[in-house]
């Protein structure tokens, strides 16, 4: 079966909602290298990465009943350049107009149907610089053994393992059925698994109102 989520990530699911997005974000401002930055070649960096950071083609998917947690399944509809977006800012491109549009991009929230974040090459800044911006749902980011995709790209050659060949290939998707069958068993094999459950979403629920 897929992995689940664990127990800290599903609290941040839970507590999710438009009025208190549960997603993180970075702006970094970079000198354009010699031979310039296009979307294609930030998208090509991504996609040799992304082997060390698997969530980031997973989405969540909820147990029917909410009988477990929540689990990590591979999006078989991924598509990275949906991911990584390309804009450019109006002239004259100042700090002023890039931080309005950070604003607008960090306010709108992440797509639960899909992998949860996005980055966004942004061009047309006044001294030439480019920008990159990213949103992350913590669930994607925070525990000890969590990698960010932004680390993974930021290191340099030498200290990653050598860039993976995109040769990935979805898991198909478990169906509700197998989902509450796995859950059930669980909830039998390990009883303090679905008082936990419990717990965690009463807590969530209580912490939102």
């Amino acid at each position: 079966m897929p992995e689940r989520v664990s127990s800290l990530d599903a609290s941040l699911l839970f507590l999710d909602e438009p009025n208190l997005p549960m997603h993180v974000g970075s702006v970094m401002l970079f000198d354009p290298p010699a031979d310039g930055l296009t979307h294609a070649d930030l998208v090509s960096v991504v996609r040799s990465r992304l082997a060390f950071a698997p969530h980031y083609r997973q989405r969540i998917k909820a147990v029917p009943f909410g009988l477990a947690r929540p689990v990590w399944v591979d999006d078989v509809h991924f598509d990275l350049t949906y991911h990584v977006r390309r804009t450019s800012l109006p002239k004259p491109g100042t700090r002023e107009q890039l931080d309005e549009f950070v604003g607008r991009i960090m306010g709108r929230p992440l797509d639960r149907d899909r992998p949860l974040w996005e980055m966004v090459l942004v061009e047309g800044l006044a001294d030439g610089r480019l920008a990159i911006i990213t949103k992350t749902h913590q669930a994607l980011v925070d525990g000890l053994t969590s990698i960010d995709l932004l680390q993974v790209i930021l290191e340099r050659s030498g200290d990653t393992p050598h860039e993976s060949i995109d040769a990935w290939s979805p898991a198909a998707e478990p169906t509700g059925v197998e989902l509450m069958s796995a859950a059930l068993t669980e909830s039998v094999v390990h009883p303090s698994v679905a008082i936990e459950t419990a717990r965690n979403s009463a807590g969530a629920m209580s912490a939102l109102a």
